[in-house]
């Protein structure tokens, strides 16, 4: 990993935890300061105990702005994953098992978390967003000027949440490729993306299902991969220097991998009557500075408004670690919407997180929810 920050402070200006606390010690370059010198001396004899640290090292976001932001693009969220990976914690073994081995049941924990008599809580708000929602009315009809992708062969990468949760997003993405003409693959044997994996220190883990990803991408043909998911995507896209693949095959790869608004080029839009006057976009964090959904989604809605707020706060196993302040950046982050009761994003895990932390009134769906799928 890495090593060697400056201490210059850069990264304040874009750290949602230090947005929330504003408290040196949780800023990416106050868990530096802590973590590089253990990192250095691996898992043996250091003077920096893992457990005194594991308090301010684990309050991370695993959003990725501190290494944009950084001069010398230190990622604070890699070397926690480094550091995790070095020293288990048991929240580590049960989040492995939420992400890949119950995922079936995900509904049912949001059926027992609705239960009258359970108290409120951000563990239990979020397992309820895992419920379904009720069909959102469209507010646009959308289809293609061209069919620009007449002949070639895509498959949607779902991703855990809307295997899980959102099966109607799977449905509706396809529907829309098959509109454009894309000759749309079975993405049924994709797993996670094992971007969750990573920052939570899970390698052995992360390796495995990036593995049959790889496995089922290759024995569909090497399709294009559309993913409606920027978590997903940011997950899929570091498999061409992290996956095994050989170099010719990486290469082919990372062009293939695409996010699904990219590939729905030349769209005609035609909003709906009774669509809001007022609708906020949040940003997805692992977008990076390449977000294929604002611009696509701002020919339906020129007057779309972006939210203030950072990071979503879902963070992955930040969600078990500390689940209050998990919640707590997901409220902040609804708050920069300020008067707008309509939020749309592109990312499934930011759709759960900021839907759990929504205020009675204001209502947060995947873009997808609200396209009419039925023209």
């Amino acid at each position: 990993m890495k090593r060697g920050c400056t201490q210059c402070g850069d990264c304040l200006d874009v750290c949602p935890i230090f947005a929330l606390y504003r408290r040196e010690e949780y800023s990416p370059k106050g868990k530096r300061l802590l973590m590089e010198p253990l990192d250095g001396w691996g898992a043996g004899e250091t003077p920096l105990p893992w457990k005194t640290i594991r308090r301010l090292s684990r309050l991370c976001a695993g959003c990725g702005r501190c290494a944009r932001r950084c001069a010398r693009k230190l990622s604070t969220s890699e070397l926690l994953a480094d550091l995790r990976s070095q020293h288990p914690h048991w929240t580590q073994f049960v989040w492995d098992i939420w992400i890949r081995r119950v995922g079936p049941l995900w509904p049912l924990a949001g059926r027992i978390a609705s239960l009258p008599f359970l108290p409120g809580g951000s563990s239990l708000e979020t397992a309820r967003a895992l419920l379904p929602q009720e069909p959102a009315a469209p507010w646009v009809r959308i289809k293609p000027a061209v069919q620009v992708g007449v002949g070639t062969p895509v498959a949607v990468f779902a991703g855990c949440t809307a295997r899980n949760a959102r099966p109607d997003w799977i449905a509706r993405a396809e529907t829309l490729l098959r509109r454009w003409g894309y000759v749309v693959l079975d993405g049924g044997g994709f797993t996670c993306c094992g971007g969750t994996l990573h920052h939570a220190g899970l390698f052995a883990a992360q390796a495995e299902v990036r593995r049959r990803n790889i496995e089922r991408w290759r024995d569909m043909g090497r399709p294009v991969i559309a993913a409606f998911c920027a978590s997903c995507k940011h997950g899929l896209d570091a498999y061409a220097e992290e996956g095994g693949m050989e170099p010719e095959e990486a290469a082919l790869w990372k062009p293939q991998v695409r996010g699904l608004s990219a590939l729905l080029t030349a769209p005609v839009f035609e909003t709906v009557p009774d669509a809001p006057a007022r609708i906020g976009y949040h940003q997805p964090c692992h977008w990076g500075e390449d977000d294929p959904d604002l611009p696509f989604l701002r020919q339906a809605f020129p007057l779309i408004m972006k939210g203030t707020g950072l990071c979503c706060g879902m963070g992955g196993i930040l969600k078990m670690t500390d689940a209050d302040v998990s919640a707590a950046i997901g409220r902040r982050c609804v708050e920069g919407f300020a008067d707008c009761r309509h939020i749309i994003t592109g990312c499934s895990g930011c759709t759960l997180q900021l839907a759990s932390a929504a205020p009675s009134g204001v209502t947060v769906r995947h873009w997808l929810d609200v396209v009419d799928i039925s023209v």
